[in-house]
């Protein structure tokens, strides 16, 4: 029989555990910087905050990390690893305090990068969807309108949401979501070159373009981890400048393709081109892909400073050049000599925007696409003048000089008006010439009076 004081104890103990089990621990997120911005901790953050132990417990890869507290004194660190699997960190106030006054320092432009490049992700992927994904995707497997249609719609749409989960699911930066891009598109091109030169079908052919934006865009995002912002966008354009240089090249060697009529006989006299449609996309193909890793050489071998903004004014002045290279043609050139002065133009408009541009100053990328439109804006403004006069509108070169000559004005001014900062590379040699020194040293001043200074 039990004893009245057993009873009372195993009361008392199951009163106890009972109170234990409804006790509740609530945590409330709280930012890691005083603006309270971050609220998510990623790796790009942490290795720019430069933040380590002992104040900060986490070391390897992770995901992401988040900061909790239940009572404002003792805190939380919750570690998501690339596993999936979360761990908890105790961190006391003091280890919570150097962390945010670390956190802090960051400048805003750095804190919410994570911000830009997601939505740059998310906004290059969907449009993927829409212009490639889609329509490659449907023309693979569409039998009919309805089920081409169906297709297309499911892609286009579907895209969004699978770029929304990958950025979700693992940290992207900015320079992964401009090659995931940027490769997504060349990736298509490539994808459906390679089933083109193989000889497949229609549907074989939209297939490889499917699976090459898909694949080239998983390629960008794992090539771009461990480049800065201007080494994704230079590896872009070494691509996308080496097969526009490749597909003039070819279409200047190629020569044009004229027939002629017998009236006599009937029959109809043709000269073919030098090379073939194959042969000139597996060379654009091929340049494509190597314009890839000399692009990246670009900022990374370059005596000066090369941000993803003075890449981006190259375009500019490339397009400008050719611009330039189709003016002069006459009225009757053949579509050769346009292919050849066309990329003649841009190669040389490249080379001057490095030297002009990219060589002194460091433009950011807003002032990159405004000299862009700058650009454009002063081009259209030169062809309307061209337009007023009656007399200019059947003379082509009249045309495309005042549009050449006002694209280069609306650029000069905006580069004034952008004001960039100064190119912040090594210093390069220079050598200047001291005028006042002559009338110095004919006075017989005192002092030393140089006539050349020599920088390094």
């Amino acid at each position: 029989m039990i004893s009245l004081r057993r009873l009372v104890t195993i009361g008392a103990l199951l009163s106890l555990s009972v109170s234990r089990i409804n006790a509740q621990i609530i945590e409330r997120p709280v930012p890691f910087d005083s603006a309270g911005l971050v609220i998510v901790m990623t790796p790009f953050l942490a290795d720019r905050a430069a933040l380590r132990t002992p104040w900060w417990p986490v070391s390897g890869e992770f995901t992401e990390a988040r900061l909790f507290t239940a009572n404002d004194s003792t805190y939380v660190l919750a570690v998501t690893r690339r596993t999936g699997v979360v761990e908890r960190y105790a961190l006391s106030g003091i280890d919570r305090d150097a962390i945010r006054a670390v956190v802090s320092r960051l400048p805003r432009e750095t804190i919410m990068a994570r911000t830009d490049a997601r939505n740059a992700f998310i906004r290059g992927q969907t449009l993927l969807g829409i212009g490639v994904y889609g329509p490659a995707f449907a023309g693979a497997i569409g039998g009919n309108d309805a089920g081409a249609s169906a297709a297309y719609l499911v892609v286009a749409g579907g895209s969004f949401f699978a770029a929304s989960e990958i950025s979700r699911r693992m940290f992207i930066s900015r320079p992964q979501a401009d090659l995931s891009t940027n490769a997504g598109l060349n990736g298509a091109l490539a994808g459906w070159a390679i089933t083109y030169l193989f000889k497949g079908e229609n549907k074989t052919q939209y297939a490889g373009a499917f699976i090459g934006g898909v694949t080239g865009a998983a390629i960008g995002v794992r090539a771009a981890r461990d480049m800065t912002e201007a080494d994704a966008v230079a590896a872009g354009f070494g691509s996308d400048i080496g097969s526009l240089i490749a597909f003039g090249t070819m279409e200047a060697l190629r020569g044009d393709r004229s027939c002629t009529f017998d009236p006599v006989t009937f029959v109809e006299n043709c000269t073919t081109r030098r090379l073939s449609n194959r042969s000139e996309v597996a060379v654009v193909l091929a340049s494509g892909l190597i314009g890839y890793p000399i692009g990246l050489l670009y900022p990374r071998n370059a005596r000066y400073s090369v941000t993803a903004g003075d890449v981006a004014t190259l375009g500019t002045t490339a397009a400008l050049g050719a611009g330039a290279g189709i003016a002069l043609l006459s009225r009757d050139a053949s579509y050769s000599h346009f292919a050849t002065l066309a990329t003649i133009g841009g190669v040389l408009g490249m080379m001057a925007g490095d030297r002009f541009l990219v060589q002194r100053y460091d433009h950011d990328r807003d002032q990159a696409d405004r000299l862009s439109l700058g650009t454009f804006a002063g081009a259209l403004m030169g062809a309307g003048i061209a337009a007023l006069d009656s007399s200019f509108r059947n003379n082509p070169h009249v045309i495309g000089g005042l549009a050449v000559g006002g694209g280069l004005a609306g650029l000069i001014i905006t580069e004034r008006y952008l004001h960039p900062k100064p190119d912040a590379g090594p210093p390069r040699f220079r050598v200047t010439f001291n005028s006042a020194s002559i009338a110095l040293l004919a006075a017989r001043t005192p002092g030393n009076h140089s006539l050349l200074n020599v920088r390094f």
